[in-house]
Formats: C-alpha cells, structure tokens, sequence
C-alpha cells in the first residue's frame, strides 16, 4: 500500500537507507518504507538525515521538504524533472493578476464565513458578539466593487482577523488563546495551526513546483510563498481549523502535551505524532493537485479559474 507521503516530526531522528528502503531511527523506533512507496518526505524539526538518501530519494523522484519545529516552511528539495518551468511560468507572471487575486480573496473570506455560521449552530453558547455576522458579510459584499489588489487584500486580512478570535470563543481559556499571532508562537493552539499550517503548505507546494509553477508568484499574497498562500488560506477552514477545534474540545490536549517557557511554546512529541496522523487524514493531495491543473489550464486559457471544495 502507497504511503505517498511520509512525515517525521520533532527532533532527534536518525534517518538514513539503502538503495530500496528508508530507515528511520526516532525515540527507540525503527521504521522501515520502500522508497517506491513515497512521493513526498516532509522534516519537521531538527533530525540528521544522510546525504546518500538524500539522493535515493531525489532518483526515485521523491519531493523532499523542510518546515522548522513550529511548522514554519523552510525549503524544498525538487528532482530536475520538476524544474523545466519556463513556458508555463512566463504565463504565470504575465496573466492578469485582478482575477485571479479577487477569486482567491472571495473563497478564503467566505470559506471563514461559512465555517463561523456553522459554528455558530452548532455551538451551545452565543460566540457572536451583536452585529459580527452583518459586519463580515459586508465585507464579503465589499470585495466585489474593490479596485485595487491593495483592498481586496485588505478586506481579506480584517476577516481572517476576526475569523480567529471568533474561534477563540469556541476554545477553553486555560490555553490561552485570543487571536492568530505571529512566530514565535507563545500558546498551544497558535503552535498547532502553524504545525497544521505547515503541512498543508508542504503538499501544496509540492504540487505546485511538480507543476513548474512558482510558488512565489503569487497574486493576492506576497512573499515567498505567495502562490502557495492564496491558495491554502482557502482550505485552512476545512483542512485544517475545524480539525484543530474538534481536537482541543475533544479534551485531548492535557497541559502535559506541551510546555511554554518565556520566549514560545513547544509542543512534545505524543502531540507531534497524533496532529501529524490528523492532518495526513484530513489534507486532501487529490483535491490539491487537480487545484494546480485547474490553475495552469486557466492560464493556458483552456479553463475558468475556481477554487476547488471540498
């Protein structure tokens, strides 16, 4: 059976291979996987990896890519294969960037709105404050009468802004968590939508790069990862956040899953291990791919541009 992609969390594994298989030493266990098994091979955290597998991987045609402990995406490692891109990556830089920028600005602010009526039913308690609702589907309306990227991108940021403290409401005070906040991250519940954050952004990336796409180019985000951005801010609402909400009420996260000191807090390895299974369950790489070729057949101007559901 295809294991298609393989994670190692944490720190501290030992990962090496012969020709055939991937040996991978962690906390006492040793796992063995046929290399023709994996598509992709994602590092979270500090491990030591041998420069020998490194290339198996790569001539077997492996993605290989590297987050930091806290999900933060680092790098990738692509065989040659992935990079013949010149073609559809002039079409990617030259396209008119409005459309494409207002598409992914209208999904990511309505995917939010969706997900808070829906939390709103099915919550116990009142957690929308009088007028919130209106206020966001304002915003929604708003978009299509905006001019410039600038706005769109505007009015996108506000409403994942109070997206993310709405959800707070619906999450137990003891974690202390009240908004989306930057790195590095001081509550649990911040640290575990960037570790989820950082998978979904690893799978989106490999198929953008094995679709010699670039996925700095993007057209509503900026960065180096802007392509990858405007797309997996459409699908954290239902690949990843109402996952990491339906986890912490579930009362799985004890205060032993995780330490804060004074400057971030760390998330142990129990916890790595079980959001790593949730979130290889609940990232669709189908969904994602067929995203990518939708996107290059719309810039060949064969196809609509969407934004695909789940």
């Amino acid at each position: 059976m295809s294991l298609f992609w393989k994670v190692v969390g944490g720190y501290g594994a030992h990962i090496k291979s012969n020709r055939t298989e991937l040996i991978i030493q962690h906390k006492g266990t040793v796992s063995e996987i046929p290399i023709k098994d994996l598509t992709h091979f994602l590092l979270i955290g500090g491990h030591t990896i041998q420069t020998a597998t490194i290339t198996y991987l790569i001539k077997e045609g492996v993605f290989i890519s590297f987050c930091e402990s806290d999900g933060e995406p680092i790098g990738y490692i692509s065989p040659y294969d992935y990079s013949s891109y010149s073609e559809i990556q002039h079409l990617q830089k030259t396209a008119a960037p409005y459309s494409y920028a207002l598409t992914f600005a209208t999904e990511s602010v309505k995917s939010r709105i969706l997900a808070i009526e829906k939390y709103a039913e099915e919550s116990e308690a009142d957690i929308l404050f009088s007028g919130e609702l209106e206020i966001l589907s304002d915003y929604s309306r708003e978009l299509g009468n905006m001019i410039l990227i600038e706005e769109l991108r505007r009015i996108e940021q506000l409403v994942r802004d109070m997206y993310y403290e709405i959800l707070a409401r619906l999450i137990s005070p003891v974690y202390q968590f009240k908004r989306r906040t930057s790195r590095p991250y001081l509550d649990p519940v911040n640290a575990i939508f960037s570790f989820g954050y950082g998978m979904l952004s690893s799978a989106c990336t490999r198929s953008i790069v094995g679709g010699h796409l670039d996925p700095g180019h993007g057209y509503l985000s900026r960065g180096n990862q802007a392509l990858v951005q405007d797309l997996i801010n459409c699908w954290k609402p239902e690949m990843i956040d109402k996952h990491v909400i339906t986890f912490l009420r579930s009362g799985k996260l004890l205060q032993s899953g995780y330490e804060r000191t004074k400057d971030r807090c760390l998330l142990h390895d129990d916890v790595i291990a079980e959001l790593i299974q949730m979130f290889k369950e609940t990232i669709d790489q189908n969904l994602i791919d067929s995203q990518i070729e939708l996107l290059i057949q719309s810039l060949y101007g064969k196809e609509q541009f969407s934004i695909m559901k789940l």
